[in-house]
């Protein structure tokens, strides 16, 4: 049974299949829908800093992942946690002298070191920044920024940035077999909607692939519309072919997204799905689903996978299906609220070959009302048996994001933006055995043995490791 597609790269797969118990890849496994006792439980809960979207699994079977600033004194840190939250480390605290924000998560490439994005540059020493490629080990040593986004003085009719290799970069990075990352910025580029590009991984034969069309709507228009599409934040996706996949959040002839291909050479760019315009009265609906927000998933049957977090038959989101061979678009599923709503994160491809994902907004609280505050769920891949397997408390985490990641049979763990004993996101574990950790969630209070989160904004640093930061950043 194919393992789901955690990382992009042969060393990081390699790492999972050696990390996962050997029986998994061997023997069937039952749905995480099937236990009568689920758990969810904290991992980390955040202060001060806000974890974002992505974490990768480390070889030494840890998390690894990236917070943004909760405040404008540094820029956000890179983070090591123990899955069961025994251990939680500051790996590195980025300086408002190199880099800002960053809003995705890392990489861990062939080389055994991590490759990440942050959204701003150097915000205390350079004006009109607009990004960064930043490389750090796994031990916290040898931070090195691999490349500047440049600056930016212009800005299309819409007041996005104009530039020449693209602006704000909020996807992760994937490494083809190739050796080179791939990435992809929000804006930026001659157009201001954004650009594909490449890079190796000493920072050299930085190149932009694709650079997205100029916008056909009028300033300040409601939706961006453009002949390609604009704003793309998911993360791309190496298929079996070759060539790269993706999505953007606007643009195309409706404004409200599209699905594209590129080679990895820049050649053969095409559009495979424009989603359509949204109805003019509240709940805003439509046939696909609009404003792709996530990557898509290989779905280990010759299909692609994704969810868009508006539009659809309730107005909340869709799940779909692509065949890229056709392109056929299906949707598999239209979320409704109570049962999910606005999924932002991408789905993945579960040991038992149901896909599984999270919703940022929506569910039932535990009284049995309606909730605000996400839930996780799983579909088979021909769309039937939607299952919420849980709906989010404020008190365990609050509007999740970003891809799940499996670790077993019975256990996925993800990342909430929200909620949590400290107030400002988790780390948090579901077990369809009803399996708890214990979790950090001291707030960064040395004196709470249950360890925890940031500490005070000033300093932003887990466990009160500010002297080890310090020196690492040095290194």
């Amino acid at each position: 049974m194919p393992l789901p597609r955690l990382f992009e790269s042969p060393v990081a797969a390699c790492l999972v299949r050696v990390l996962l118990p050997v029986a998994l890849s061997c023997a069937p496994v039952a749905s995480f829908g099937q236990s009568a006792t689920p758990a969810v439980s904290t991992i980390v809960s955040f202060y001060a800093s806000v974890p974002n979207g992505g974490m990768v699994l480390g070889p030494d079977g840890a998390l690894y992942g990236t917070t943004s600033s909760a405040s404008t004194v540094t820029g956000g840190l890179v983070y090591r946690a123990a899955v069961d939250g025994s251990s939680v480390t500051t790996l590195y605290q980025l300086s408002n002298n190199e880099a800002y924000s960053p809003k995705s998560g890392l990489l861990l490439a062939g080389d055994g070191l991590l490759y990440g994005t942050t959204s701003l540059g150097a915000v205390s020493v350079e004006a009109n920044t607009t990004g960064t490629v930043f490389r750090i080990g796994t031990n916290g040593r040898g931070f090195t920024i691999l490349h500047k986004f440049a600056q930016t003085t212009r800005s299309n009719q819409d007041g996005d940035a104009i530039n020449d290799d693209g602006a704000f970069p909020e996807s992760a990075l994937i490494q083809g077999p190739d050796g080179y990352l791939y990435g992809m910025a929000r804006a930026g580029g001659p157009n201001g909607t954004g650009t594909v590009y490449k890079m190796s991984t000493d920072g050299s034969s930085f190149t932009v692939l694709h650079t997205f069309g100029a916008l056909t709507s009028s300033a300040n228009a409601s939706v961006q519309k453009n002949l390609d599409g604009a704003g793309p934040i998911g993360t791309l996706l190496l298929w079996t072919d070759g060539k790269l996949y993706g999505t953007t959040r606007a643009g195309g002839v409706n404004g409200r997204g599209t699905i594209f291909r590129v080679g990895t050479d820049g050649q053969g760019f095409q559009t495979l799905h424009e989603f359509p315009d949204l109805s003019s009265n509240s709940p805003f609906t439509n046939a696909d689903g609009a404003t792709p927000l996530a990557g898509l998933t290989d779905g280990a049957d010759g299909r692609l996978y994704g969810v868009a977090s508006a539009g659809g038959a309730n107005g909340v989101g869709t799940i779909f299906v692509l065949d890229p061979a056709s392109p056929l678009f299906t949707v598999l599923h239209d979320f409704e609220d109570k049962n999910g709503n606005g999924p932002a994160g991408a789905l993945i491809l579960g040991q038992d070959t149901r896909l599984y994902g999270t919703t940022s907004y929506g569910g039932t609280a535990s009284g049995g009302g309606s909730s605000n505050l996400g839930i996780l769920f799983s579909i088979a891949r021909d769309g039937t048996g939607f299952t919420n397997l849980h709906s989010f408390e404020s008190a365990e985490a609050a509007h999740p994001i970003g891809r799940l990641l499996q670790l077993n049979a019975s256990t996925l763990v993800g990342i909430a933006s929200d909620g949590g004993k400290c107030g400002q996101g988790t780390l948090f574990q579901y077990s369809s055995t009803g399996a708890k950790v214990t979790g950090n969630t001291s707030c960064g209070q040395k004196k709470n043995k249950s360890g925890g989160g940031a500490v005070a904004p000033s300093v932003l640093l887990l466990l009160g490791v500010l002297g080890m930061a310090r020196l690492r950043r040095r290194w």
